[in-house]
């Protein structure tokens, strides 16, 4: 089963027929009988899935060890294949490759320009993340760039090196959906993710080639950063004073279709944080809008001293415990401006900006990739 054929020198793909075409193509063969299969030169059968598409089909099976597809399979690569086709880019479908080692792989779907290369992997199977991963590789070693597409949502992976997305196929009408994993619920061992907004899958293509589908937006870059308040009664002075609760980059005022990143107070307890968080505070007047200072305090709670809100009367350290009091009652009271530092973001985070993001902003009246801190970048230098 394929979307390509072969008819001496040329090759041909079945989407690129209208339905009388096909008809036609199809006579023509019955009588001349002058179609092959890439895969074992065997004569063809031209046939329509129960999903409509046209593909090419073994005469006789013989003894060609290419895998048969589902209806769904060739659906979703029919879709991809001619979403590339309506763009600047060249595409291929069961494209065959050899990487350094030797090694031989074939793609479902090449979408090429120039010397940049993508495949679309559609994984209707089960597949390990090792088997994934060693694919990934050949593709890497090849110079290609490959994204994956899985039917099980549990194959997805939040990965910079190996992009993925669950797919999903729609019978009535026929038409395919893709998802992006926003994040993985805390604490939680298994891929158990929280999902984006379906996305048309012909659209999602389009927008990967036209480099809308990007890697941790915002990354390393000056965001706009909300901070969140809330009013308590001092503990020493007993004045209502306001602390800071948390910390939002709105990455998605940048990319839309990102989400938010949250941090906690403790997130910039380090050096780093420190000092970033220190300038971005610094453009503002706390104490005008009746937030005390934050710094250091020692607290002999605690036994040591930590970033720490203070009462904007005395300067008393407020707990990180008083946050938790102000919860559900605090809000976004301020944006300044921060850099959203990569080295923000470690193990002890809730939450993180390393995810792949669709710009919602691409062909938003109808109804992507850089590995830099952005887009699969298949421009490489």
């Amino acid at each position: 089963m394929s979307l390509s054929c072969k008819h001496g020198e040329t090759t041909l793909y079945s989407f690129d027929f209208d339905a009388p075409g096909w008809a036609g193509l199809k006579a023509s063969n019955a009588s001349e009988k002058n179609l092959r299969m890439n895969c074992c030169d065997e004569h063809v059968t031209l046939k329509t899935s129960k999903l409509g598409t046209q593909f090419f089909a073994h005469k006789c099976r013989g003894e060609c060890t290419s895998a048969a597809e589902t209806a769904e399979h060739l659906f979703v690569k029919a879709c991809i294949a001619k979403a590339i086709k309506g763009t600047e880019w060249e595409v291929s479908t069961e494209q065959r490759g050899q990487a350094p080692d030797g090694s031989v792989w074939v793609a479902d779907v090449m979408a090429s320009r120039a010397a940049h290369r993508i495949a679309f992997e559609m994984q209707w199977s089960a597949q390990s993340q090792d088997e994934t991963a060693r694919r990934q590789e050949q593709y890497r070693s090849s110079g290609v760039r490959g994204l994956w597409l899985f039917r099980h949502p549990s194959a997805v992976q939040v990965s910079k090196d190996i992009p993925s997305l669950h797919v999903e196929v729609q019978l009535d009408p026929p038409s395919a959906w893709v998802s992006i994993p926003r994040e993985t619920p805390y604490g939680s061992k298994k891929m158990d993710y929280q999902w984006g907004p379906r996305i048309e899958l012909g659209r999602f293509v389009r927008g990967c080639l036209a480099r809308k589908f990007i890697w941790a937006p915002g990354i390393d870059q000056v965001v706009p950063l909300d901070i969140f308040t809330g009013e308590e009664g001092c503990w020493r002075c007993k004045k209502p004073t306001s602390i800071i609760t948390g910390f939002e980059f709105r990455v998605d005022l940048l990319v839309p279709g990102a989400r938010p990143v949250w941090l906690k107070m403790e997130n910039f307890d380090n050096p780093l944080g420190r000092t970033v968080l220190g300038e971005a505070l610094g453009r503002v007047d706390l104490i005008s809008l009746g937030i005390g200072q934050v710094k250091e305090r020692f607290s002999r709670t605690r036994g040591h001293a930590y970033l720490s809100n203070g009462c904007v009367h005395c300067d008393a350290l407020q707990g990180a415990f008083f946050e938790h009091d102000v919860y559900g009652e605090d809000a976004a009271t301020l944006t300044v401006e921060c850099k959203m530092d990569s080295e923000l973001f470690d193990g002890a985070c809730r939450d993180t900006p390393f995810r792949w993001v669709f710009d919602e902003r691409f062909e938003s009246c109808t109804v992507g990739l850089s590995y830099e801190s952005s887009e699969l970048n298949i421009h490489k230098e």
